[in-house]
């Protein structure tokens, strides 16, 4: 795959654009919003699936007699959806694109069940019954409880507005004052839940950023790698259970040479120049889906999901090579160089992070051993 150039910015975006779509949003933070999105999701799933049956006992008295059980197999059906939707979202909580089906899902069975009401009436005037003309306003106000981008809220939200429109044709209120009213009011919530939607996951971005990153480097910090790993290593075991097969782990520490050095020679501040310049190399050759982290001082390590060693060797060569080209320059003028030692290693069917991690840094302290500025796998 191509390896881009990522700005800081782009990992982690803010403003209109970047709630517009998840397309430039880092894994990691995709972890991040998972969670959120789970927990909410299972909130509104319960609660619609407490509300269900209670309504049921409504419908006996509001709905025509000879389409009550019709209507009571369609919140039969609704049920099961929403037990779907919260046994999916249980088992997907590191998963966003699960998620964000489960946010669908959720979203689509009472519209579902509605539109079923609506052509099981004929004639009847759907706006009589007491309690299903709201549920497209009910929908959209709920929408709003999701931090979803723009345009999975917007989505939603055209289906709702959809459905709204064939409940006002079947009730004979399309096109007249009361039919305006209620579409007017519909935009206005819609415009709302879509405001709602770009503060919390904007909101999400700011706070994760500030708790996540490196402030030097622009880097993920050490605490969010492991969490990250562990959360890829779930991930891969889910996609085992699934499909009986996982995508390859492979993971790279890297760390400057004589780094202490250059600080005693020029600087701390030149120091600090050399690590800067190190993450910028380390961000121009990686993907969005690969996750960069200062583990700690000089020392670095990339998590490349879905990539073999193999490929990963090729990698660390164009950034050991890359080291070796830069130059930062002292507060005289001078030329700094600096170079990277790199230990690879692949993750072994259900290994422990643990011990992978001290496979890595075996493989680095050999790289050390070796004369620096080269590369050892495992």
């Amino acid at each position: 795959m191509t390896r881009q150039a990522l700005s800081t910015s782009r990992w982690f975006p803010s403003g209109l654009s970047d709630t517009l779509t998840n397309k430039h949003h880092s894994q990691d933070f995709n972890f991040a919003r998972s969670e959120y999105l789970h927990t909410r999701v299972m909130f509104v799933a319960m609660v619609f699936a407490l509300l269900t049956p209670i309504w049921a006992m409504v419908d006996y008295f509001i709905i025509p007699g000879a389409l009550y059980s019709n209507v009571l197999l369609a919140r039969a059906l609704m049920m099961g959806a929403l037990t779907l939707v919260m046994l999916i979202t249980r088992r997907s909580r590191i998963s966003l694109d699960k998620v964000r089906h489960s946010v669908a899902l959720l979203m689509l069975s009472p519209a579902l069940f509605y539109l079923a009401v609506l052509l099981m009436l004929g004639d009847y005037q759907s706006h009589d019954l007491a309690g299903y003309s709201f549920i497209p306003f009910l929908l959209v106000a709920f929408l709003s409880v999701f931090p979803l981008t723009l345009l999975e809220s917007f989505g939603i939200g055209m289906i709702i507005l959809l459905l709204e429109l064939i409940s006002q044709y079947k009730g004979g209120l399309l096109l007249t004052p009361l039919g305006w009213q209620d579409l007017w009011l519909l935009c206005t919530l819609m415009a709302i839940s879509l405001w709602a939607n770009h503060s919390q996951v904007s909101t999400l971005m700011r706070l994760y950023r500030q708790a996540s990153l490196d402030p030097l480097t622009g880097l993920l910090n050490r605490g969010v790698l492991l969490e990250s790993l562990d959360q890829l290593i779930a991930k891969r075991k889910e996609d085992r259970e699934d499909s009986g097969k996982a995508a390859p782990l492979t993971l790279l520490m890297l760390d400057l040479d004589r780094f202490k050095r250059i600080n005693d020679t020029h600087g701390h501040s030149i120091g600090d120049q050399v690590l800067k310049s190190f993450a910028s190399i380390l961000r121009g050759e990686l993907r969005e889906s690969d996750i960069i982290a200062r583990y700690g001082g000089e020392e670095f390590i990339i998590v490349l999901p879905g990539t073999p060693k193999s490929d990963a060797m090729g990698l660390a060569e164009r950034i050991r090579h890359h080291c070796e080209k830069t130059r930062v320059y002292n507060h005289q003028g001078e030329t700094v160089s600096f170079t990277t030692s790199i230990g690879i290693a692949e993750l072994r069917g259900d290994e422990a992070i643990d011990a992978m991690l001290l496979r890595l840094d075996n493989r680095l302290y050999e790289a050390k051993a070796r004369g620096r500025n080269c590369i050892v796998a495992t």
